[in-house]
């Protein structure tokens, strides 16, 4: 990830850690995911199939307030095929890479429709909680604006502010992450400045797999979804410098 990339993604996750309540977060949120074109958003828990009362676990509700009540009235959440898709894998996808098997003809109407309340393309980003059951959080409009290099970005801005908006719900704590080494410092910091792992590998004279390995225990180590997210909250907490 370019330096760029990681300043830009370190303003956009220190100013929702800096919100001090759900609206504040969803106003940051929403002011981000705009500039990719991406005005209206779901952030969601996903319970069990066939639960009609699914509302209850809304944690931001972006969408327009007559495609909710008509997605609501319909009862499209039950045939919804990104609810079906976000249950099975855990990688974001585009609306339009939804699996042909996911769209039977209910689930056509559940799409078709959305695209009539103005949200033709969109995007999903699963998040999957351990001991928990899985959550989404989906943005759309008439068009969306971003290459793909903007994905891994989008990825972490979603699952963040997920975990932030669930955070607030629970109010829990938790002890301080454990600190990272010097040479996983050093490996993330090479990360920062756009290195690939095979760089790494090639910077420091060990493995892709050393490297590999160094990488999930950074991520464990900072409750992270990918390097980028370590990048950020190594910055976060001053343990690396870019």
């Amino acid at each position: 990830m370019q330096r760029e990339g990681v300043a830009d993604l370190f303003v956009a996750i220190s100013r929702i850690d800096t919100a001090r309540s759900t609206d504040a977060i969803l106003q940051e949120f929403r002011s981000i995911m705009g500039r990719y074109g991406l005005r209206n958003f779901l952030i969601t828990g996903l319970p069990v199939p066939h639960d009609a009362d699914w509302q209850r676990e809304i944690l931001g509700d972006g969408w327009p307030p007559e495609w909710y009540f008509r997605y609501v009235s319909e009862e499209h959440f039950l045939h919804d095929p990104c609810v079906a898709q976000c249950r099975h894998s855990p990688q974001p996808f585009l609306w339009g890479d939804l699996p042909a098997a996911r769209l039977f003809k209910r689930a056509r109407l559940v799409m078709n429709e959305a695209a009539e309340f103005g949200m033709k393309q969109g995007i999903c980003v699963p998040v999957h909680v351990p001991l928990s059951g899985p959550g989404v959080v989906t943005a759309a409009s008439d068009r969306i604006e971003f290459p793909p290099s903007a994905m891994p970005f989008i990825e972490t801005l979603c699952v963040h502010t997920f975990r932030s908006l669930s955070a607030l719900e629970t109010a829990g704590g938790g002890d301080q992450p454990t600190p990272l080494t010097a040479r996983e410092r050093e490996l993330l910091e090479w990360s920062a400045q756009g290195k690939s792992t095979e760089d790494i590998a090639c910077i420091l004279g060990v493995t892709r797999n050393t490297v590999e390995s160094h990488q999930r225990n950074i991520r464990g180590k900072l409750d992270a979804i990918n390097v980028s997210h370590a990048i950020v909250k190594a910055l976060r907490r001053q343990e690396i410098q870019i």
